[in-house]
């Protein structure tokens, strides 16, 4: 414990870890700054003008509204024949004032943004669909909402923690304030061991500050609007879970970068490795196909949002020689984001404190 207070408040003596917390202030009031436009609901000249468009458009549906429904009916029967379950959506066809007003986003997504979120994922809708699939796509985090722009800015905080992890080690080695130390506790595994946890535990108010000010930032802006919508207490709990797994996700990601520090002993090197192993993930995943199980990016998402569904794109050759392509959409559980993430951090952990107990720390 000793040394695990020692090391805290050498963390935040450092310059580094005041400017990490300063920056994830700046990139909250960015995020918040972002949402004003959006969080805006329509004014009174736009409402004026979605009233004239939907008068004109509501008179020429009472003249051929009903032709348009037999024609939709009647398309949607041909379709029908090869498609059971084809549906055009021919009830639900006549104009409404809504859609001649510019779209006004909630804090959480309602009904309509959810279900049109559904439309970002093409699984196979056949029997065989995982019915988890529509969970995910019916959680809090899809859709276009307040909230959901708050957790994109989550991994922002997250690489923070991992830069200051880095930074702690690296900085130290290279000054010689490492080999210093190292005189008065040779005992390098508990020197180790106090910094890494130091780190993971250091960095959690950075991860906390910004999480809670994009977050009550963006609340605050819809609060001001009174566009916050609907939000019912299932959803509250849930953004208290994110939370929770964000700060876990911080702790890891400074472990991570503590680890990181040791094995390949230069800031730049550590963390331009781990942004590209990110970068590519994020560009190369869909060639991967069933593979983006494993990649990174995937399985921080199932951690951080509970869950996260991927699609993957068959190709089949029929009789006559045809290719076709089909969709399956995939899910990683929550359970396997975060024992991924933990599995990362605890080798890579293991590794750096092999190495830092035999590497000449000079």
């Amino acid at each position: 414990m000793r040394l695990l207070r020692v090391e805290l408040r050498r963390l935040w003596m450092r310059r580094v870890t005041w400017g990490g917390l300063l920056l994830a202030l700046v990139v909250a009031g960015l995020g918040v700054a972002g949402q004003i436009g959006s969080a805006q609901p329509p004014t009174d000249r736009q409402v004026a003008e979605a009233e004239a468009f939907y008068a004109e458009e509501l008179e020429r549906w009472e003249e051929n509204g009903e032709q348009q429904v037999e024609q939709c009916e009647e398309a949607e029967a041909e379709a029908a024949a090869d498609d059971p379950g084809a549906d055009f959506g021919c009830d639900d066809m006549a104009p409404r004032l809504e859609y001649f007003l510019p779209p006004t986003v909630s804090f959480v997504p309602d009904a309509d943004d959810r279900e049109a979120a559904a439309f970002g994922v093409p699984p196979d809708r056949g029997e065989s669909q995982d019915p988890r699939v529509a969970e995910i796509e019916q959680s809090l985090w899809t859709g276009w909402s307040g909230v959901g722009a708050a957790a994109g800015y989550a991994p922002a905080f997250l690489m923070l923690a991992f830069v200051v992890g880095v930074s702690f080690m690296t900085a130290e080695r290279s000054t010689g304030a490492l080999g210093m130390w190292l005189t008065f506790e040779p005992r390098r595994s508990r020197v180790y061991g106090s910094k890494a946890l130091a780190a993971a535990l250091g960095t959690v108010p950075l991860v906390v500050a910004g999480w809670v000010a994009v977050a009550g930032g963006i609340y605050t802006l819809h609060a001001v609007f009174g566009t916050v919508g609907p939000v019912a207490a299932e959803d509250w709990v849930e953004i208290g879970a994110f939370s929770a797994r964000l700060v876990v996700a911080g702790v890891l990601c400074a472990a991570v970068g503590t680890a990181l520090g040791v094995l390949l002993r230069h800031a730049v090197a550590a963390v331009g490795a781990v942004a590209v192993v990110l970068w590519a993930g994020a560009v190369f995943g869909y060639p991967l196909g069933a593979a983006q199980r494993w990649t990174p990016t995937t399985n921080l998402t199932a951690w951080l949002e509970g869950g996260t569904a991927y699609g993957v794109a068959q190709e089949l050759r029929d009789e006559t020689g045809m290719v076709t392509t089909t969709w399956t959409t995939e899910v990683v559980t929550g359970l396997q984001g975060g024992l991924y993430l933990l599995a990362v951090a605890a080798v890579l952990t293991l590794l750096a404190v092999v190495v830092f107990r035999r590497r000449d720390v000079a």
